[in-house]
């Protein structure tokens, strides 16, 4: 009688063992369930139906869901393990590999948020009034930019300043000034006319068969000098002033935007920390702007004014040389 007790608690035992073993393989088989709710970032928090939610095994198993009408997706009998969940939708921004781990029978809801991508127009609104003083700012900086461009280009002699000089300094070695005049008037350029004032002064004393002066030449050479050389510095000042203003104006934009937000917190409290960060973002846009238009304004600004002063050592030292020729031409024909 013992023996047959202990034979059926042996038995017992056994088959409790063994539901024991099947129930944990029947939960392995079923998995758990990964499920939430999405939404986007604004205010409101409105549900958004339609996103595409991926759920990414480390070793590459992929499992999709949809959200509905609520915003809200589930997707059951993903295997335990570690899970990267991805999540896309047309018109909102992408959001990839937000962890999660699955155990078997576990139901793990997993809320998430996207932000709607910008159109031209609702970007632009970010900036506040700020905006208008800053596109007359980009505005001004590409017009100018690309005039100045162009008159440089324009201004460029159509022969090489060695071969121009040399040119001219052959020609007044043979005392043939008619000749260095068309050599100005062929090569062209704020050089060449200053050079060509000069020449044409020396040429009329020599037809007026009267001596003349160092003074005289300079002078006429200074003249032609005070014609050209604003042509070529003509609205450098405007790119200056948009170079120094255009970040104030981005930073005006940052100071009214961060007020604002600091209001909000003091009448509402943090509330959504991730609402707030895009607010601040969204201020802290006007100085990148404000940067944006100046770092190119001040770049061409400086290498306008180093082509101008370029000119005007090179009309300098040109002139001087050419004037010292005359002179000591004049008085070997004296």
């Amino acid at each position: 009688m013992i023996r047959f007790s202990f034979i059926l608690m042996l038995v017992a035992c056994v088959g409790l063992s063994t539901g024991i073993v099947f129930a944990q393989d029947d939960g392995g088989a079923s998995g758990g369930t990964v499920r939430g709710q999405i939404v986007d970032t604004t205010t409101a928090q409105s549900p958004i139906e339609g996103v595409e939610v991926k759920i990414v095994a480390t070793g590459g198993e992929e499992y999709t869901a949809t959200t509905d009408g609520n915003g809200d997706y589930e997707r059951s009998g993903i295997p335990a393990g570690r899970y990267l969940v991805s999540i896309y939708r047309e018109g909102y921004g992408d959001r990839v590999g937000k962890p999660v781990t699955v155990v078997n029978g576990g139901d793990h809801f997993l809320p998430l948020k996207m932000t709607k991508k910008d159109n031209i127009i609702t970007f632009f609104q970010k900036f506040g009034f700020v905006f208008w003083p800053l596109a007359l700012c980009s505005i001004t900086a590409l017009t100018f930019i690309i005039e100045r461009l162009f008159t440089f280009v324009r201004s460029r002699s159509r022969i090489g300043t060695e071969e121009f000089i040399a040119g001219i300094t052959d020609s007044l070695r043979k005392e043939n000034i008619m000749e260095a005049v068309s050599t100005c008037e062929e090569a062209g350029g704020p050089l060449a006319n200053v050079l060509k004032a000069g020449l044409l002064r020396y040429s009329q004393a020599q037809i007026e068969e009267r001596d003349i002066s160092k003074e005289e030449i300079q002078e006429a050479i200074e003249e032609a000098s005070l014609l050209e050389i604003p042509e070529l510095e003509r609205n450098l000042p405007v790119l200056g002033t948009v170079a120094v203003v255009s970040p104030l104006f981005g930073l005006l934009g940052t100071v009214t935007g961060m007020i604002s937000a600091f209001t909000t917190i003091a009448l509402e409290g943090t509330g959504d920390p991730q609402q707030l960060a895009g607010g601040i973002s969204q201020a802290l846009l006007t100085t990148a702007a404000g940067l944006t238009v100046a770092i190119p304004c001040l770049i061409f600004f400086q290498l306008f004014d180093s082509w101008v002063n370029r000119h005007m050592v090179e009309i300098s030292q040109v002139s001087t040389e050419i004037v010292n020729q005359l002179i000591v031409g004049e008085a070997g024909n004296a």
